[in-house]
């Protein structure tokens, strides 16, 4: 691949590209001296595809497919790390009116991922009495943030995938398709596609990422650690471009123009209207109730933008509890080592160094234990972490995590 002050990334059509569009539309790569050229694919698998095949520089990706890239995991390119998480929280998991009227009469209580989870058991064992079909979901790739998520919340209520439901992956435009032709029972995915359902009458959304993790991690900019090894100015730079540009879109100020520019039919194309509830929090559970999910989105502030290692080898967890990776990696340190490298901290805190954006002094922390914003040790005074809470309670430490198979 080409070096320079050129970079091309691809993306995919969520609405966690933002800051990518924005770098580009605002002129913030410009003024790093980037030229930011955007290529749009229909899904991950095909911005993968593309990544093998011409000359892009950098990937829009799920958070979690960096740390399956270290281990080797198959289908993905090897070698790519992750030094700037592009947006935090931002999905949502909606099912047909069906479904949600079956989960309504097993006691579940919108929008608690907890008895989201317990009713779709109840619902699920009684599918397999009737010998019916288990229920199928819909996320963007099966190594997604949104397939460990969702994976996650239903093993609270012991259900697994292949045996109570079976897990799908789709472009996130064709979601909202396959659940009003009865293909798939739900989804999983980055706005505005659950939205889209809802208002086209066919689904409601029962929970949201920020209600399962908050805080959480959904897209990053993923780069090959050679290309970032050789091309350390450009990145930097344009990691400063990317800083500035989460800012602009984490204003309220900039919400109707940022619809706007999303809108477009080379990004997300799609009405503007359908792009507001996720820039603002207030996300439509049915065409008559609005959902306040205040952090549902975010892509600036409270280090957002930090690769935590912690948060890279919570996803390395979840693909050792799930089967996704050979199971002797839990004692395999050369694993461990991968996992935690393929988030680069020391590239972010570099990168941003020169305008004095505050930076957390350490690249791991605990997981789940904060439960409103709190101020933390940073590289300049004033960083305040937001809440990083899971539904259920628990709490990931990175340094001596256990794995639970599922049984």
């Amino acid at each position: 691949m080409t070096g320079g002050n050129g970079f091309k990334a691809g993306f995919s059509p969520t609405i966690d590209c933002a800051v990518l569009v924005v770098a580009a539309e605002k002129g913030f790569a410009a003024d790093e001296g980037i030229s930011l050229d955007l290529l749009r694919k229909p899904s991950v698998r095909d911005v993968l595809s593309e990544w093998s095949k011409s000359e892009l520089h950098g990937l829009h990706l799920p958070a979690s497919l960096p740390v399956a890239s270290a281990l080797g995991l198959p289908d993905l390119p090897a070698g790519l790390i992750a030094p700037f998480v592009l947006a935090t929280g931002g999905a949502t998991l909606a099912v047909s009116q069906i479904l949600h009227d079956d989960l309504a009469e097993q006691g579940m209580k919108i929008p608690d991922p907890g008895t989201v989870a317990r009713a779709l058991a109840r619902v699920s064992s009684s599918r397999r009495a009737a010998k019916l079909p288990s229920l199928v979901f819909a996320v963007e790739h099966l190594l997604s943030v949104s397939s460990f998520e969702f994976r996650y919340v239903m093993a609270s209520a012991r259900l697994l995938n292949g045996r109570d439901f079976t897990l799908v992956d789709a472009a996130p435009a064709e979601m909202p398709d396959l659940l009003e032709s009865g293909q798939v029972d739900g989804f999983y995915v980055a706005e505005p596609y659950g939205s889209f359902a809802v208002l086209r009458g066919t689904a409601r959304i029962l929970t949201t990422k920020s209600h399962i993790w908050q805080n959480a991690p959904e897209k990053v900019l993923a780069v090959s650690r050679a290309w970032a090894d050789a091309n350390s100015t450009t990145l930097e730079a344009l990691l400063r471009a990317l800083y500035r540009a989460g800012e602009w879109c984490s204003s309220h100020a900039n919400i109707e123009e940022l619809a706007g520019i999303l809108a477009a039919p080379h990004y997300l194309g799609v009405d503007g209207d359908l792009i507001l509830p996720a820039l603002t929090g207030y996300i439509s559970h049915s065409p008559a109730r609005m959902l306040d999910c205040p952090g549902f989105f975010s892509t600036s502030g409270k280090a957002a933008n930090f690769p935590w290692q912690s948060q890279a080898l919570w996803f390395f967890s979840q693909m050792l509890q799930r089967q996704d990776c050979p199971a002797d990696f839990i004692d395999d340190e050369k694993a461990y080592e991968a996992a935690c490298g393929s988030f680069r901290p020391d590239i972010f805190r570099k990168a941003v160094k020169p305008i004095f954006a505050p930076v957390p002094s350490a690249n791991m922390k605990l997981e789940g234990t904060l439960h409103a914003p709190v101020h933390v040790g940073a590289s300049r005074s004033g960083l305040m972490l937001g809440p990083d809470a899971f539904f259920d309670g628990r709490v990931f430490d990175p340094e001596k995590f256990q794995t639970e198979n599922e049984t």
